[in-house]
């Protein structure tokens, strides 16, 4: 299963798996053509509501500021035009970005599984979470064995508190963080999420990496390997391309080493500084690979669309070096400062 399967307008949501689009079936807004339309970053990575498959598929692809010339002004309201303010400006629409900058904000959401993976993702991310939550699973339960084999029973068991060995190894785990039993709990089930984030954000970079890898191997053989491998300015613009592309894919590695090391926790020796420092390192660097890991499959979505067979010519090559894989990448390399 792709990490960023659509959605079609209508379905009820299991879950929402997508990074780079987002159903507005979703949310209350008043125009029903609007509701059944999605949003979508597009190959500059700006976000532009596709009403492909709504009710007027004829618009196609469109911006918010475009919305006035195929409605009347009557029809799309200021509250819906708030709404697709605050959701335009998202800067990836995956579940945890959407959860996180929606949280403040005044709207209202008709299927809260929006805020959710679906439980295809879940299984399927099972591995990456299992690794991540084994010392934690080890320590509540000893040497009890579990024939686990989902994440959703990995979550069960995180918040498991009725066995009495793991309701007194949580007690001790509450005197170390200085919190209550039920508040120590809640912050284990907050883990959960954050370590299912990391697992599904790991996924995205898993299929990210190889896409990244394709894409360079077929620009450098159509322009480096063809007639153009004597053009200075065909060559300047693979070299940029090639330089962006292979420090985002290093620095997205760098990003899920440091992932790794924080989340192999001493849950016997860990406290409340630890539970924040721990918490405040997932979360900041969820933004930056939320970011960079949506332009990324962006890119090559859009390449895997224009050539299906990684054919084309070598000036198709280098047009969409040039303009399409060019465009935003920049913005790319900036979300992902180096790691120290």
């Amino acid at each position: 299963m792709n990490a960023d399967s659509e959605h079609r307008s209508g379905e009820s949501l299991d879950g929402h798996d997508s990074i780079t689009s987002l159903p507005l079936s979703a949310f209350n807004l008043e125009n029903s053509t609007l509701r059944s339309a999605t949003l979508r970053k597009n190959i500059a990575l700006d976000t532009v509501i596709d009403f492909t498959n709504s009710l007027q598929q004829d618009i196609g692809l469109i911006t918010q500021k475009e919305l006035m010339l195929h409605f009347d002004r009557d029809d799309v309201g200021d509250t819906d035009n708030k709404t697709l303010s605050s959701l335009t400006s998202l800067p990836s629409f995956d579940c945890f970005t959407l959860k996180t900058s929606l949280a403040p904000l005044k709207i209202k959401v008709l299927d809260k599984n929006i805020f959710n993976l679906s439980s295809n993702m879940k299984t399927t991310l099972f591995p990456l979470m299992s690794r991540i939550t084994r010392p934690l699973i080890q320590y509540l339960y000893s040497d009890q064995k579990f024939g686990v084999s989902d994440t959703e029973t990995l979550l069960k068991l995180i918040k498991d508190t009725e066995p009495l060995k793991v309701r007194d190894r949580l007690e001790i785990m509450a005197q170390n963080m200085s919190v209550s039993l039920p508040k120590l709990i809640e912050n284990l089930e907050e883990f959960g999420e954050l370590f299912l984030s990391v697992s599904f954000f790991e996924r995205i970079n898993i299929e990210a990496s190889s896409k990244i890898d394709q894409l360079i191997l077929w620009a450098e053989d159509g322009v480096s390997n063809s007639n153009l491998r004597n053009d200075p300015s065909a060559q300047s613009q693979f070299s940029q391309v090639e330089r962006r592309l292979g420090y985002i894919k290093s620095n997205l590695h760098s990003r899920f080493d440091n992932l790794s090391r924080i989340t192999q926790i001493d849950w016997e020796e860990f406290g409340a500084i630890d539970f924040k420092t721990v918490k405040r390192e997932i979360l900041s660097q969820q933004a930056n690979l939320a970011i960079a890991l949506c332009g990324i499959m962006v890119k090559a979505f859009e390449w895997e669309k224009q050539f299906p067979t990684a054919g084309g010519s070598p000036q198709q090559c280098l047009e969409f070096i040039s303009k399409d894989l060019n465009i935003g990448l920049d913005n790319l390399t900036r979300a992902l400062p180096e790691i120290e």
